[in-house]
């Protein structure tokens, strides 16, 4: 997508996906709500919300200022503008946004502008994701103000010529967002063992966030992490990435490519040993090389073994195939996604394609205009319902094994729950109905209990006044509902993430993936005899499990080689247990002790500045009364000189924030003109003014075009009204 350096898109794809291709349906934006805008405030920042999000606001509000404090002592630097956050209840509700012209495709988890410095962000259901987009994005918001001043106006007057690449910002943004883990290992250990490393000017599309992340931490590591504030500040200096970057590492591109090729076979190739490529210990059913595509997921086996149900973009567009369970032939296209307005998305994050009993039909979600939607399709002739429901969205369809009922996962006024849809009476229940994230979820064989995956430790029920900010939500374990009893009960309880569980069909077994000790594999948990046992000790990852009916197969979605394959393991209950060998990731962090759950470091850094050599007091200018301008904020919302706010600023003397509604207010975001002057024409020039307010509903453009006289020069002026369905002009 094309960005000039004016935005910055955070792609959350499992795993930092590339950019998904093949998009035209739904790119021109549609209105479908008239939000009715809030905000409250922090030190540093506006947050922004609407309806039931002010609990959204809050965790943003209180995780912004952790990121802040964070990025700005790794940089050095303050801001020097309030940064307003934008945030939407849902990713369908954040499509609508008009901050940005640019249609916001699922996978885009958050953008930041140049105009304003504004960052916008949806609630997608999980709040370490939510945790990690703030993060990510404000790291976007402080660069922008470090090196372009905050706004396209200030790089313009300033005359910035440098231009930050890709692999460094959005590796950057990751890098101090999630520092590592272990699926960002895997990407790393996957390019490294298949020898397919780039060069650092290389890396783009999913490797500009993952690659730029494993750069910045081999700087890190090597350097320290004040190093990263210095090849800024020197990057800014000098106005050349280059030299900037040959003046702080004492080494150019070419140099500094070769020193992280050296590392990344240090830390990868030791971890080869013992462990397995997966197609030596399971069937591949697809082979994205042969398809010459990226993504084949989502297996779902059919209940007579046959076929497999899958998500697939192999012709350039995200569709459900229906596939030869055995050696993958393609039998036919069931859904065409993307083109149409029922089936604009489907749901690449949390896909969940589930069959029906008989297996004539399948149900799944997708986005169907303004609401998304579960629909049930019949494979034989390709007839489809839909039902919307009344929800933010939609996500990971299960059907009951007596047919008549089908579970997803439903987000709703900031919270992730899981939905029982019972497709005869059409009566809808929320069984987890907490603030927690749950996902995830399958029947066990008699239908009396469900299990799911959930952020909510020891919470099985979440007391009044429960705050998630304060909640340690950033791991995942396994845990059961039993329908008849209506209670929740936890089945894993480690430091790692546990997910995908499915119940086998005969057994009382729960087969789920875990990156326990630093790889994603397949586990066994024997409830009879109180045991768990790791199948697999694969490379590179193993994810979305399907188990036949017999349970003589297990079917799982491998990611190896750069690319996503099905695959299948036979008689997986037979197999003896293999032991996994802790990665040297986890091996140094526990080493260092820096991390209480793989996955996310969690963030205590002092108000302390990091001090800096000589060289870094090139951000201040030299003259008294001005040492400390890059301390001052400015209001975002009035425009005023403002100092950070106090507690008693933005706080009620009860803890609570204070609200206030949102005004509209336009704000310069442009302006630019020439003029000149001649022997025969005398004066010529021309100016161009755009203003706009914080949400972008409202735009005014104001040109001039001045020929010899005021009299003899053209004028125009426009109003854009974008709030509405329809929008409207008005050309003057």
């Amino acid at each position: 997508m094309k960005r000039l350096n004016l935005i910055y898109l955070l792609v959350l794809i499992p795993f930092s996906l590339p950019f998904l291709t093949g998009q035209s349906f739904g790119k021109n934006k549609v209105q479908y709500h008239d939000f009715n805008w809030s905000f409250i405030q922090s030190p540093h920042f506006d947050i922004y919300y609407y309806g039931d999000g002010l609990a959204l606001a809050e965790f943003t509000s209180e995780n912004s200022e952790i990121a802040y404090n964070q990025i700005s002592q790794i940089l050095n630097w303050e801001l020097r503008k309030r940064v307003s956050i934008i945030v939407y209840n849902s990713h369908k509700d954040f499509q609508q946004t008009n901050v940005t012209y640019e249609y916001m495709p699922e996978g885009v988890g958050g953008v930041t502008e140049l105009f304003k410095n504004r960052v916008v962000l949806p609630f997608e259901g999980s709040y370490e994701q939510l945790r990690h987009v703030i993060h990510h994005e404000l790291v976007h918001a402080m660069i922008n103000d470090m090196i372009y001043g905050g706004s396209v106006q200030s790089l313009i007057s300033n005359r910035i010529k440098v231009r930050i690449p890709l692999w460094m910002n959005e590796g950057l943004a990751e890098y101090l967002s999630m520092e590592w883990d272990t699926q960002a290992d895997m990407i790393m250990r996957d390019i490294s063992v298949h020898d397919h490393i780039p060069q650092i000017r290389n890396l783009d599309y999913y490797l500009a966030y993952k690659g730029g992340q494993s750069v910045w931490r081999f700087i890190a590591e090597k350097y320290g992490k004040e190093k990263i504030g210095e090849i800024f500040w020197q990057v800014k200096r000098k106005q050349d990435l280059e030299r900037g970057l040959k003046s702080a590492l004492g080494m150019d591109f070419e140099d500094l490519s070769k020193q992280w090729e050296k590392y990344l076979k240090k830390e990868y190739w030791p971890d080869v040993a013992g462990r397995e490529e997966l197609e030596d210990i399971a069937h591949r059913i697809t082979d994205h090389d042969e398809l010459n595509n990226y993504f084949n997921i989502a297996p779902s086996i059919s209940p007579d073994g046959s076929k497999l149900a899958i998500l697939t973009d192999r012709n350039g567009y995200a569709d459900i195939f229906l596939i030869s369970s055995v050696d993958g032939k393609e039998i036919k296209k069931l859904v065409k996604g993307n083109r149409t307005p029922d089936l604009e998305e489907l749901k690449w994050l949390q896909p969940g394609i589930t069959w029906s009993p008989s297996g004539k039909r399948i149900a799944f979600a997708a986005k169907a205009g303004d609401l998304d939607a579960l629909f049930i399709l019949n494979v034989k002739t390709k007839r489809r319902i839909k039902i919307p429901f009344d929800l933010d969205g939609i996500f990971t369809a299960a059907w009951s094994p007596k047919g008549n009922e089908i579970l997803f996962v439903g987000n709703k006024n900031g919270s992730s729950d899981i939905y029982l849809y019972n497709i005869k009476n059409k009566k809808l229940i929320n069984l987890t109905n907490d603030v927690f994230s749950d996902s995830e979820p399958s029947w066990s064989s008699d239908g009396r209990k469900i299990v799911f995956v959930s952020d909510r430790g020891n919470q099985l029920e979440a007391p009044t006044g429960f705050k998630m900010h304060k909640h340690d939500f950033r791991q995942n374990d396994v845990y059961i509902y039993d329908l008849d009893k209506k209670v929740i009960s936890r089945v894993t309880n480690t430091p790692y993430n546990e997910n995908y569980p499915v119940w086998s069909k005969s057994e009382n077994l729960l087969a789920y993936t875990s990156d326990r000790n630093g790889v994603w594999n397949i586990y066994i948990h024997d409830f009879d005899q109180k045991e768990v046992k790791s199948i697999t000790n694969v490379l590179t990852g193993a994810f979305q499990l399907s188990w036949t009916q017999d349970n003589q197969k297990l079917y799982f979605a491998g990611y190896s080689d750069v690319g996503w394959d099905v695959y299948s393991i036979t008689f997986p209950m037979d197999l003896v247990e293999k032991e996994v060998e802790k990665t040297n990731y986890v091996q140094h962090t526990e080493e260092r002790g820096e991390y209480d759950h793989f996955g996310v470091k969690e963030i205590h850094y002092s108000r302390e500045k990091i001090e800096y050599s000589s060289s870094h007091y090139t951000r201040y200018i030299f003259a008294p009364g001005y040492e400390y301008y890059n301390d001052q904020l400015v209001d975002s919302t009035y425009n005023l000189p403002a100092e950070p706010l106090a507690i008693d600023d933005y706080k009620n003397e009860d803890g609570s924030y204070r609200t206030y509604p949102y005004r509209t207010r336009f704000t310069l975001d442009y302006v630019n003109g020439q003029a000149s002057f001649s022997n025969m024409f005398g004066y010529n020039g021309s100016a161009l003014f755009l203003f706009s307010d914080i949400m972008g509903d409202h735009r005014i453009f104001l040109g001039t075009e001045l020929v010899i006289t005021l009299k003899d020069s053209d004028y125009f002026l426009r109003y854009d009204y974008l709030k509405r369905r329809n929008d409207f002009s008005l050309l003057l």
